[in-house]
């Protein structure tokens, strides 16, 4: 064989490669940055920027504290009533919410049930008239 048909052979091969490439990319879309309800949370920004912006303007971030296998949440006030929401950075079929209510300003969670790692809390609960946001970094161990 001369080297014009490896040439050939060469720059066939090269190209299956890239279509062979492009087709598993496309039939494997998978973009895990993009959320899929993005712009439903875009028309509902207003509120989240409210929720937030209460968060700041009272001073009312609660504080987590993991004690072994229990997660607990401190609030400023008693009597809230919301929902945590466990989001996992890099397997999002790990995410969870749990709905919850106190009538002191502790709420204790175990974390049996968990996945060892990183975790993002996002704290969504309402005291009183006043509906409030917190995200929190959590590492379970």
């Amino acid at each position: 064989m001369n080297w014009g048909y490896k040439i050939v052979f060469g720059l066939g091969a090269f190209m299956l490669f890239i279509v062979g490439a492009g087709v598993y990319m496309v039939s494997n879309d998978s973009d895990s940055l993009v959320d899929p309800d993005y712009y439903e949370k875009g028309l509902n920004y207003d509120d989240t920027y409210h929720k937030k912006e209460n968060l700041l303007n009272h001073e009312a971030k609660p504080n987590m504290q993991v004690t072994k296998d229990t997660l607990t949440i401190t609030f400023v006030a008693v009597g809230n009533k919301g929902n945590l929401n466990f989001k996992r950075p890099d397997n999002g079929k790990l995410d969870k919410t749990l709905p919850f209510a106190t009538q002191t300003n502790q709420f204790k969670l175990p974390l049996s049930s968990f996945e060892k790692g990183n975790w993002n809390v996002e704290i969504d609960w309402k005291n009183g008239d006043l509906d409030y946001l917190s995200d929190q970094a959590l590492f379970i161990q």
